[in-house]
């Protein structure tokens, strides 16, 4: 019975995986996961082990249960980040499409594309949200970078409820 349990959870992480291998953005977190490992002086072999642990603790291998490590880090929760509005100064009428502005986003912030929140396209600039807390020097280079031939000059748009946002003539 426990070799089905653990034939089951390594079917699941699979499943996980096949996935991403499969995606455009898979050689640029090569590139990362390698500076890292150099930087850690770790193989990449081992730097793998630590996300599988860090991820998937309870995951089985070879009929034996991984017990979750006493860490202090918590996992990053994806759905309950703290995202920041910002407006760019590229829009449909400069022929910009998402996946040229997220491509832009990914290699000069190097921002994760899971992490990068709503993006909406309006005629004459876009709006996006993104996480809270990216370093401001990340933003300089943002607002110099162009999509053909536009700087996008990222401003930070500052909420306004609702009830100050609609025409309160009577």
């Amino acid at each position: 019975m426990k070799g089905i349990k653990n034939n089951i959870k390594e079917d699941e992480f699979k499943k996980i995986l096949k996935p991403l291998l499969g995606k455009q953005e898979i050689e640029l977190h090569r590139k990362l996961i390698k500076r890292l490992c150099d930087e850690l002086g770790i193989s990449i072999l081992d730097y793998a082990t630590a996300l599988t642990l860090l991820n998937h603790p309870s995951l089985l291998v070879n009929n034996q249960t991984i017990e979750s490590p006493n860490i202090d880090i918590e996992p990053p929760i994806v759905n309950k980040q703290k995202v920041v509005r910002y407006r760019l100064d590229v829009g449909r009428k400069h022929t910009v499409s998402v996946e040229s502005i997220q491509s832009v986003l990914i290699e000069v912030s190097g921002v994760d594309k899971n992490r990068i929140g709503k993006l909406e396209i309006r005629n004459y600039y876009s709006l996006v949200d993104l996480p809270e807390g990216m370093p401001a020097d990340i933003f300089q280079l943002l607002s110099e970078v162009e999509i053909n031939q536009r700087k996008l000059n990222i401003k930070r748009v500052k909420y306004q409820p609702r009830s100050y946002r609609r025409n309160t003539r009577k």
